[in-house]
């Protein structure tokens, strides 16, 4: 019962205020208060009036090995006047960034100045005949440079990639570019050997993939490009059985190394685009002397050295071998 009293109460209200705000004293109110508006509007239009205009900058014309060292201006701010209908206009319009070029010859450390005139001339175009100019913040504008230490750098490949069952890499990661000029401070860029780039998260790959990778950020450094071209090349994989020779490293001229056996089984995972074309140096199984001459024993463990990208998953027996050093 409370439920429904309340319910007839609102009811009750809603159509007394419905009557109240369609009566006609009320329509006739609001058109006349909407015809003051417009005529107010109007005639605020037709009179001179200031107001400010901010327009964005935009600095064209700097080298890559030059740096900026002080804050120069975003924007610049025109203080103007005209007619309210003018200046309007304006506020409905996107202003185009105001283009500085400051190409020009560069030394080890500067100064460029935009006169007041200078920009007078370069904001002309942004206004209506009738606008006049009152004041512009800032009047001129000073750009601090001075030159950047540069060097070339190799750029790493940065990457997380897991392979689909049976697949290969069949080449080479390649990077084009594969080196980028660095700019910054000599301090800075001395350090630098490698720059890297994002990392790369890959899975199930099965395919050849090429794609654009964005160069690691680092501060105060610039780049000669923001981003290398990544090809991954990718094929289906088969196992391999071949004999290799044991050799040694770093052996004096007068001391041979001589293993036994001298011949080692190895097994590994290759591409098919690379199974019969294999070299005899994309797989060496060695001894370095200079760990022999500090052994305690005459059995050494064999090193594996790769020289390939579409060989994976060597295995060879036996993994070591016994030896003895002999005088030519």
């Amino acid at each position: 019962m409370a439920e429904n009293s309340g319910l007839k109460f609102i009811k009750y209200n809603l159509q007394k205020l419905k009557l109240f705000l369609f009566s006609k004293d009320i329509l006739s109110f609001l058109l006349f208060l909407a015809l003051a508006a417009c005529f107010w509007f109007v005639n605020a239009l037709g009179k001179d009036r200031e107001t400010n205009i901010t327009i964005p900058i935009r600095y064209i014309g700097i080298p890559q090995n030059i740096a900026i060292i002080n804050s120069a201006p975003e924007n610049i701010v025109l203080s103007v006047k005209d007619q309210g209908i003018n200046l309007f206009s304006y506020y409905n319009s996107h202003l185009t960034p105001l283009t500085i070029d400051v190409s020009r010859i560069f030394y080890q450390k500067g100064e460029i100045l935009i006169t007041p005139d200078q920009l007078r001339g370069k904001i002309s175009k942004y206004l209506q005949p009738s606008t006049s100019v009152l004041e512009i913040h800032p009047d001129s504008i000073m750009i601090q440079y001075e030159k950047l230490s540069q060097k070339d750098i190799p750029i790493e490949f940065v990457s997380s990639i897991e392979f689909a069952q049976q697949y290969i890499l069949s080449d080479k990661i390649q990077l084009s570019p594969s080196y980028v000029t660095v700019f910054g401070n000599k301090k800075n860029i001395d350090k630098l050997k490698t720059v890297r780039t994002e990392i790369v998260k890959l899975k199930n790959l099965n395919d050849t993939n090429i794609f654009t990778c964005k160069i690691k950020p680092i501060k105060f450094i610039k780049f000669s490009s923001p981003e290398t071209k990544v090809s991954i090349y990718v094929e289906q994989f088969t196992e391999k059985k071949v004999i290799i020779p044991i050799t040694s490293i770093n052996c004096p001229s007068n001391l041979f190394v001589r293993t036994f056996p001298a011949f080692v089984n190895a097994t590994y995972n290759v591409g098919l685009s690379h199974f019969n074309n294999n070299s005899i140096n994309d797989l060496q199984i060695y001894l370095d002397y200079n760990d022999l001459k500090l052994a305690k024993q005459s059995k050494q463990k064999l090193i594996i050295k790769n020289n390939t990208s579409h060989i994976s998953n060597i295995r060879i027996l036996p993994q070591e071998v016994e030896f003895i050093l002999e005088e030519r």
